[in-house]
């Protein structure tokens, strides 16, 4: 269920990125040709005005034509005045950016609905030792894995950051800790260090909390206003996600990636590779067979706004090389009316783009081609398990 659930998606996400391109060119009076789900042989189609709609052969991906983007090919009578490139060069980039922007709209609105509808998971940590470091304050106090520091000085310590609050502004203090251990109440003194290994001034025990997962339900007020600011908001999924796919793209973490290919041993779950959208249907499928409704829609938001970013990026031939192809051909024409030059616009010349466009097109071949056999040979749900 979820798999088709995950399939449906990307089939909207894909459309609702042409329509971003569609609509703003209807908008402003550029003839749309042609409007598809897919390349290759066409499977079925209708023609509703001057727009053919259909589906094709190969479903990776979409697009939409319209008249004049590409200058060397031939246009209808009826297109003249209305062709991408006789329009204002702010139109433009706005078809161009349309496509993109869709993956934010779309991101915003899986999070709101998910804040809105279903519980949220927050991870927090107990009052529960997991571990002492060794030769720490805590280790010399005698605080053991499993012990869970119920109270400091009489204070009552329900969860880690109330015990971290007091222990915190006590450096250099003898401490009385109520300690239950295996359902006996223990008091030990310990006297925490003055200096964190940060080395800020705080006192330290040198413990490491159990972590718990708890939920949280929220109104459509403040799932709104979460969505907005909050721990799960666009802007922090998309400042999250420009660093993740900084780590990707890093020359070290590729090599390392390209390498792993094929391998048997398990991934990590902090492990920097890309995945495929095969690994994102893994996880899609993992989390709502367990309920994890919320999960579910966080990883479809991340999953538009990695495509927003990446598609942005200036590298013909995504929407962000289109975009900066543009902004040079404004800004050198314009340079050139400043100077009185007068007649044809100066355009690039694509010999010049043609190669970068082939060039990025097969690295992302073989990026894709290897994400999935790496999704497929070492689903990251194994390490989920773990």
């Amino acid at each position: 269920m979820y798999i088709a659930l995950f399939v449906a998606a990307i089939i909207l996400i894909v459309m609702f990125h042409e329509f971003g391109h569609y609509s703003t060119a209807k908008l402003f009076g550029m003839k749309v040709e042609q409007f598809f789900f897919g390349f290759g042989p066409k499977i079925w189609s209708f023609s509703r005005g001057e727009t053919e709609y259909g589906w094709k052969a190969i479903p990776a991906g979409g697009y939409v034509k319209i008249s004049g983007m590409n200058r060397f090919e031939p246009v209808t009578d009826d297109a003249h005045g209305r062709l991408f490139h006789e329009k204002p060069g702010w139109q433009r980039l706005v078809v161009l950016v349309a496509g993109s922007a869709t993956h934010f709209v779309l991101a915003f609105v899986l999070l709101f609905a998910g804040l809105a509808l279903f519980p949220v998971p927050r991870a927090v940590a107990t009052n529960v030792i997991a571990a002492v470091e060794p030769d720490s304050p805590a280790a010399t106090a005698g605080l053991q894995d499993g012990d869970r520091i119920v109270a400091v000085d009489g204070t009552a310590t329900p969860d880690f950051d109330a015990l971290l609050a007091i222990v915190s502004d006590s450096p250099g203090e003898t401490l009385d800790l109520t300690v239950d251990r295996d359902g006996r109440e223990v008091v030990l003194d310990a006297t925490p260090a003055e200096v964190n290994p940060q080395g800020e001034r705080v006192g330290f025990l040198g413990i490491r909390p159990v972590g718990d997962v708890r939920t949280t339900d929220y109104g459509v007020g403040e799932a709104l206003g979460q969505t907005i600011s909050g721990d799960y908001s666009l802007a922090y999924l998309t400042r999250a996600n420009v660093a993740g796919l900084g780590q990707v793209f890093a020359p070290q973490n590729l090599a390392a990636f390209f390498s792993s290919v094929g391998s048997d041993e398990p991934r990590a779950l902090d492990d920097p590779s890309p995945s495929s959208l095969i690994g994102a249907g893994q996880i899609v499928n993992r989390a709502g067979q367990e309920g994890q409704l919320f999960s579910v829609l966080v990883v479809l938001a991340s999953l538009n706004v990695v495509l927003g970013i990446v598609n942005m990026l200036p590298l013909p031939p995504l929407d962000g090389g289109h975009v900066a192809v543009l902004l040079i051909e404004e800004a050198v024409n314009g340079v050139r009316r400043l100077r009185g030059v007068r007649g044809t616009r100066w355009q690039m010349d694509p010999s010049v783009i043609t190669p970068i466009a082939l060039a990025v097109l097969a690295f992302f071949v073989v990026l894709s081609g290897a994400a999935i056999i790496n999704d497929i040979t070492r689903p990251i749900t194994e390490s989920l398990q773990q």
